[in-house]
């Protein structure tokens, strides 16, 4: 059995209530020096060319200490090291042409804090200012305890910014886990898709389809915000406009996805908690390409794909699966949904691939040996194949004949609800 370490991180948000006016007159001055540096020192670093932290350091370090003496030394620091990790970012996106400006701007920011700078106690938190700690209370939340008192270890960093008169403070939970691999009995081919997440289990012969219908998800959102902006921007306008920003924000759409996805994941891991699962490896920027190369999609099924979340579902679940320390291996997923199982030729499909409606069937047989079956549960096996051939090196034993009938296939879905359902009304997409 192969160990492997692993470390995992978890980002809280934690909210303060309304502060005092002189500690959020202390708070903001800080944030807004921070910003002022942040700005100088990303101009600085792209006009010279440099990247280099330390470099940069070296030059500017003496000219801001001595421009704002009154600030903690290490806010200088924090925000030189802040600018040199955002112009590698964006060095790298420009490498990729995914770059949407000339040069590196700074639209927002928060402040970054070394262990000199804060202390977290059971009430609050303490910030290092101009004018000395400062005391911030804290709204504590269940999710903070859990990381807290489940075996997570609290980095020294952490993040802060300033609204109103709210402080937000972004703490980071981390933890070791071992990744096993392992030569278990079984073995699960989970194959993530648009509207469902299919799993073949290898030996039993057995394949589950969870089924989510993100699609109708997506597209209910969609159409149902295109309303409400329509409505809204006509009577008020778009600029400014608080009703506007009030009705999509109760909308919640993004916490009605990420308990979909929560959900969803919990399902995967009850079902392959006692073996290896085996999933794609899927590239960045997937959805991008997937949509690049289909070039006769329309809008509306390019924001559908977009939204769909494969990718995000995918990170999800291996960040859950070492959690939990399933052992997991990453495949190549060309040709998984495409290929017969037993013999490996191009499949026909028998049925339509349509995903706006939800999911259905999407039967495709093989013209060779007459295997058919559903699309995902063949992408699943498919998975479970190359696993066997290219990692173990061993003979496949996979059902053989049309439509096995050993193979057993059911089908769940993820609940949800009635908030989530799409809108029959569809607005005018220009």
């Amino acid at each position: 059995m192969n160990k492997q370490l692993k470390t995992l991180e978890r980002t809280v948000a934690l909210q303060s209530p309304p502060l005092t006016k002189t500690k959020t007159d202390a708070l903001r001055y800080i944030y807004q020096v921070y910003g002022r540096i942040l700005v100088e020192t990303l101009e600085y670093t792209w006009s010279n060319n440099t990247a280099s932290w330390t470099r940069a350091k070296k030059v500017l370090y003496k000219k801001f200490r001595e421009k704002y003496h009154d600030i903690p030394s290490h806010y200088i620091h924090e925000a030189i090291r802040d600018a040199s990790q955002r112009l590698k970012s964006f060095l790298k996106l420009k490498r990729k042409g995914l770059a949407h400006t000339d040069k590196p701007t700074v639209k927002g920011w928060s402040v970054g804090c070394d262990n000199q700078l804060w202390k977290l106690t059971l009430s609050g938190v303490k910030i290092a200012t101009q004018k000395g700690w400062i005391n911030v209370p804290l709204q504590f939340h269940k999710q903070f305890w859990k990381y807290y008192n489940g075996g997570w270890a609290l980095r020294s960093g952490a993040r802060w910014k300033i609204v109103e008169n709210k402080l937000y403070l972004y703490v980071v939970f981390a933890k070791d886990v071992e990744v096993k691999r392992e030569n278990t009995g079984k073995i699960y081919g989970v194959d993530i898709n648009e509207n469902n997440v299919t799993i073949y289990e290898y030996p039993a012969k057995r394949a589950v389809t969870i089924v989510t219908n993100f699609s109708k998800v997506v597209l209910g959102y969609a159409y149902r915000r295109a309303k409400i902006q329509q409505r809204w921007s006509e009577a008020y306008g778009v600029s400014g406009n608080r009703r506007l920003r009030c009705a999509l924000r109760m909308l919640r759409e993004r916490n009605v996805k990420r308990d979909i996805k929560l959900k969803l994941v919990r399902k995967v891991l009850d079902v392959v908690k006692d073996g290896l699962a085996v999933l794609e490896k899927l590239p960045k920027r997937f959805q991008d390409r997937v949509i690049e190369k289909n070039k006769v999609l329309n809008s509306i099924d390019a924001h559908r794909l977009k939204q769909s979340s494969i990718r995000g579902i995918h990170k999800v679940v291996i960040e859950k699966l070492a959690e939990h320390s399933i052992p997991y291996v990453l495949v190549n997923p060309s040709h998984t949904s495409s290929a017969c199982p037993i013999c490996g030729s191009k499949l026909s499909p028998m049925t339509g691939c349509a995903q706006r409606s939800g999911w259905k069937p999407r039967m495709m047989r093989c013209p060779r040996c007459g295997f058919t079956h559903d699309r995902d549960v063949i992408g699943a096996m498919n998975l479970v194949r190359k696993y066997l051939l290219d990692v173990e090196g061993r003979a496949v034993d996979l059902p053989k004949g049309t439509h096995d009938p050993r193979v057993e296939w059911s089908v769940t879905a993820v609940k949800r609800g009635v908030e989530v359902q799409p809108v029959l009304a569809r607005p005018t997409i220009t």
